[in-house]
């Protein structure tokens, strides 16, 4: 305690030089904290995002024949570049199974037309093809009207797109490319990773197909009746498939599988980054043993006194040993200060939960005594190592 008390006077004596030397402590453990606790925020957010649908859907997309292929969410750039086989008939047999595990079953088609509120205008707005099915199963809501099989609905962003800020939108006329189609439905505007379907427009899919000579969808989204149902309807859905297309050029794949895809990136980026923050650290390390190797050299006189008065070497060196490890445990101190901050605002602008954890917390403080023990022990030997009389005749 006592040597501890030593380093604390010393620190105090030299507060400026002091605390530029935890500084490098500071960025670097403000830079790997800040960088770990959003990281998690993320993640987590992608979660939760995940669990308000149950993880219960299954989307089945094209792929090359025999190969297997992830294909992410409906809300993101379906079926990527390979051509698709998958038709109509393909979900009108998935129904038709009646499964226990399979609660609906939707299509999805991309619509390459454009879409306006005349002929001859595009808005160049997003077109999806689908069925009622297809709003259920991604838990869409409705701010007016609703699917009818027959009308178009309109994302909340696509609305003010084709008619501004304008009320009571059902009954009025767009055209999808040349066809005439009136507007049944407008969905409430949504947030994180489903926020895509605020820019489309939902057309009956058979009209989106008709619209542009195509007989083939993007995708099938089929919602199991449960989370404990997925499997099943996976391998309901397989067997269907590999009957009807024995070539094997489609993909199934499970929400759970996405999140799981999603998480590792995150996890990997987070490592990657943090790593690099972490350098600062090391910078930091340098910057306290060479200020600790300048305090040794200064403080000569009072080492050779403490050594006449009976201070063992192990006394001393556990003195200098306690002002590094101190100086980096102030500077972790108020670098995680410093990153709850940040992380609390970021995570307010960015729309999700960010905090620092304790993980991270404990990180914080490990790396800094590491860097205060590691990078304090040869001035701290310097010191000890110290033969009285030579101490004592410095100037």
């Amino acid at each position: 305690m006592n040597a501890f008390t030593i380093a604390l006077d010393s620190i105090w004596s030299h507060r400026l030089r002091s605390a530029l030397t935890a500084l490098g402590i500071v960025i670097g453990v403000f830079a790997v904290v800040t960088l770990t606790s959003l990281g998690a925020g993320v993640s987590s957010y992608v979660s939760g995002q995940f669990k308000v649908f149950g993880a219960t859907l299954v989307t089945v997309s094209p792929a090359t024949p025999g190969q297997t292929a992830r294909h992410p969410h409906p809300g993101f750039s379906p079926g990527g570049n390979v051509p698709s086989t998958l038709t109509l008939g393909d979900v009108s047999a998935i129904s038709a199974l009646h499964s226990p595990a399979i609660a609906r079953v939707a299509p999805m088609a991309v619509i390459p037309a454009p879409i306006g509120t005349s002929l001859g205008q595009s808005s160049g707005l997003s077109v999806i093809g689908t069925n009622a099915a297809y709003f259920l199963a991604e838990q869409m809501k409705f701010s007016g009207g609703r699917f009818n099989g027959t009308g178009v609905v309109l994302g909340s962003k696509a609305a003010v797109a084709l008619f501004g800020h304008q009320k009571h939108l059902e009954g009025r006329t767009v055209y999808l490319g040349k066809t005439p189609l009136v507007v049944s439905g407008i969905l409430k505007a949504s947030t994180g990773i489903t926020s895509a379907e605020n820019n489309m427009v939902f057309v009956p899919v058979t009209t989106g197909l008709n619209a542009v000579g195509l007989k083939n969808i993007s995708q099938i989204v089929v919602q199991a009746t449960s989370d404990q149902s997925v499997n099943q309807a996976v391998s309901a859905v397989t067997g269907v498939l590999n009957h009807r297309h024995p070539v094997h050029d489609f993909s199934v794949t499970k929400d759970t599988q996405f999140l799981t895809t999603i998480n590792k990136t995150l996890s990997t980026i987070t490592i990657f980054l943090s790593g690099l923050a972490a350098i600062s650290l090391l910078v930091g390390g340098i910057g306290i043993m060479n200020i600790m190797l300048v305090t040794v050299t200064e403080r000569f006189r009072e080492i050779g006194i403490r050594k006449a008065l009976g201070a063992r070497d192990g006394d001393i060196l556990v003195q200098f040993l306690a002002e590094s490890v101190l100086l980096a445990l102030l500077g972790g101190a108020i670098g995680v200060g410093l990153s709850a901050i940040a992380s609390h605002v970021i995570g307010k602008l960015a729309g999700f939960p960010a905090g620092v954890t304790v993980g991270s917390i404990v990180l914080a403080i490990g790396f800094s005594v590491g860097v205060g023990i590691v990078f304090g022990v040869l001035p701290a030997l310097r010191a000890s190592r110290l033969m009285p009389a030579e101490a004592l005749r410095t100037e």
